[in-house]
C-alpha cells in the first residue's frame, strides 16, 4: 500500500515566493556576509570591493581570513551587512560588486546537526592499521571532529602532504579545527556525530579486500553540533589540498530563496574540476524549521501536510537540492526498499540513494551503531548515518579511476555500484526499488550495507 509520502509528493511545487527574511534571522549569521572571488584577490583588488561597500554606507567592514592560508573565500562583518543579500538589496549571488575579480555574496547559513543520545562504548577502539598493500581513498569528513577513544586511529590521516601545486594548509598535516581555528580535532559533541559518521565509513572499507581508507578529519560543526558556511568552505578548501576523493557532508540546512545558493554550487563544481565526489544528507526532520516553512508557504496559501515537508521539491535542504545539476553530488537517505524513513527527506528528483536501513524503530529507521558496544546493539537513526554508510559503500567498492578531473560523473558510480554486486552475494551492493521510483528516490535506488568482515 502507498503512503502518504508517495500519495502526496507532486502535489505542492517547491516554494517560489520571496521569504519573509524576518522568519530566517535564525538560519543564518546577522551582519555577515561571505565572499568569494574567482581567485584569492590581490589588496588592490579587495579595496575595491570594499570601496564599493563603503559607497553604499558599510564603512567599517572586518575582514576575516583564514590566518595561515589565502583563500578566494573571507567573511565580511559590519552592521547590517546581511542586508545587502537578505531581501533589502540585491538577492544571493549577485549584487555589488567592481565585475573586475567575479566577487559573490551569500548569507552565511548555519548548518546544523541533530542532537543525539546512545550510549557510548566502554572500551577503546582498537589500533588496527590498515594494510600496507590496499589501495588508499582519501576521504574528508567535514563533522564535528573524531573522538579517539571509539574511532579506529588506523584509519584517521596523520602527517598528510599536500597535493603538488597545493601550498595551503601544509603546515597542518592532521586535520584541522575550523571551528576554533587549532589542530585539535577531537569530538565533544556529546552525541559524537562525528565520531559515528567516520567509523560508519570506516566499517564499510573494512570488508573490502583490496581497498581502505585513510579519514581527513576536519571540524566543522561545534560541542552544540553548530557550524556556518564559511568553515565549511574553507573546510573543503583543505580537503583539496590534502588530495581527498570523497566528501562526506552528513549536514545541511533549509533554504527558501527562489534561486539556487550559487556560492554552493560553484564550489560543488570546483570539486568536480578536482575529481572529488560530494555526498551528502537529505536531511531531517526540523520541527523549528518546518514552523518557518509552513509560515511561508501559507503565504501562498497552501498548508502542507507533515510527510509534504520532507519533500525536497517542497522544502529545499542544502546542499542537498544541488544534486538535479550538480554532476558529483550524491544526496542520500535512509529506505527499507518500500519507503523513506518517515523524519527524513525524500524526493525522486533530488534524492540520488537510499541506504537499506538495519531495523525498524519507534517509527523510524535505524543503524546499528557502528562501534563494538557492551550488551546488547544499540541503534540510531538519520539521514546523516545513511550518508556515511554510502560514502563508505561507493568508496570500498567502486573503481578509483572514477574519480576523474572535470569530469567526475554520479552516474559511473551507481552504475559501477551495480556491476560489483555481482561479486557481492546475493542480495547484492545496490538496487532498484520499483515501490521508490515514482516519488521517494531517483530511479528506486538503494545501497545495501554487507556483514562485517
Amino acid at each position: 500500500m502507498k503512503t502518504n509520502q508517495q500519495n502526496s509528493a507532486a502535489s505542492v511545487n517547491r516554494i517560489t515566493c520571496k521569504p519573509d527574511f524576518s522568519l530566517l534571522e535564525k538560519s543564518y549569521k546577522k551582519n555577515q556576509l561571505i565572499v568569494r572571488f574567482n581567485n584569492t584577490p590581490s589588496d588592490t583588488e579587495e579595496e575595491a570591493v570594499m570601496g564599493y561597500f563603503k559607497q553604499m554606507g558599510y564603512s567599517k567592514i572586518k575582514v576575516f581570513r583564514y590566518s595561515n592560508c589565502p583563500l578566494p573565500v573571507q567573511l565580511w562583518e559590519a552592521d547590517g551587512i546581511d542586508t545587502v543579500v537578505s531581501g533589502k538589496g540585491v538577492k544571493a549571488g549577485t549584487g555589488p560588486g567592481t565585475q573586475t575579480v567575479g566577487e559573490n555574496y551569500s548569507l552565511n547559513f548555519l548548518s546544523k546537526i541533530p542532537n543525539l543520545s546512545w550510549n557510548q562504548p566502554g572500551q577503546k577502539s582498537s589500533i588496527e592499521a590498515p594494510a600496507d598493500k590496499k589501495e588508499v581513498v582519501k576521504v574528508a569528513v567535514l563533522d564535528t571532529g573524531i573522538d579517539p577513544f571509539i574511532v579506529e586511529p588506523g584509519y584517521v590521516g596523520t602527517n598528510m602532504e599536500n597535493k603538488p601545486g597545493y601550498e595551503c594548509f601544509s603546515d597542518s598535516p592532521n586535520g584541522w579545527n575550523f571551528i576554533n581555528d587549532s589542530s585539535d580535532i577531537e569530538d565533544d559533541n556529546p552525541g559524537r556525530h562525528g565520531s559515528l559518521v567516520t567509523q560508519f565509513i570506516i566499517n564499510e572499507f573494512k570488508k573490502s579486500p583490496d581497498k581502505t581508507v585513510q579519514i581527513i578529519p576536519l571540524k566543522t560543526h561545534d560541542s552544540n553540533g553548530h557550524g556556518d558556511l564559511f568553515k565549511i568552505f574553507c573546510a573543503v578548501y583543505y580537503a583539496i589540498a590534502k588530495g581527498a576523493k570523497i566528501i562526506n557532508a552528513s549536514w545541511g540546512f533549509y533554504y527558501y530563496e527562489d534561486e539556487p545558493l550559487s556560492q554552493l554550487n560553484e564550489l560543488i563544481d570546483i570539486l568536480r574540476q578536482e575529481g572529488i565526489l560530494f555526498v551528502t544528507a537529505a536531511g531531517n526532520q526540523s520541527d523549528a524549521d518546518d514552523t518557518i516553512a509552513k509560515a511561508i508557504l501559507a503565504q501562498r496559501g497552501i498548508n502542507p501536510t507533515p510527510s509534504q515537508l520532507r519533500n525536497l521539491a517542497i522544502h529545499q535542504f542544502m546542499p542537498a537540492n544541488l544534486s538535479e545539476e550538480a554532476q558529483n553530488l550524491i544526496t542520500v537517505t535512509t529506505s527499507d526498499g518500500d519507503i523513506v524513513s518517515a523524519t527524513e527527506n525524500y524526493s525522486n528528483v533530488y534524492v540520488d540513494m537510499g541506504v537499506i536501513a538495519d531495523k525498524a524503530e519507534d517509527g523510524s529507521l535505524v543503524f546499528e551503531v557502528p562501534f563494538k558496544q557492551i550488551g546488547p546493539a544499540e541503534h540510531i537513526g538519520g539521514s546523516s548515518f545513511a550518508t556515511a554508510i554510502a560514502t563508505g559503500i561507493i568508496g570500498a567498492n567502486c573503481d578509483t579511476g572514477l574519480y576523474i578531473p572535470k569530469k567526475v560523473n554520479k552516474q559511473s558510480f551507481i552504475d559501477d555500484l551495480f556491476v560489483a554486486s555481482e561479486n557481492a552475494g546475493a542480495a547484492g551492493l545496490c538496487q532498484k526499488f520499483p515501490a521508490l521510483e515514482d516519488d521517494l528516490i531517483k530511479d528506486g535506488i538503494c545501497v545495501l550495507k554487507q556483514p562485517n568482515a
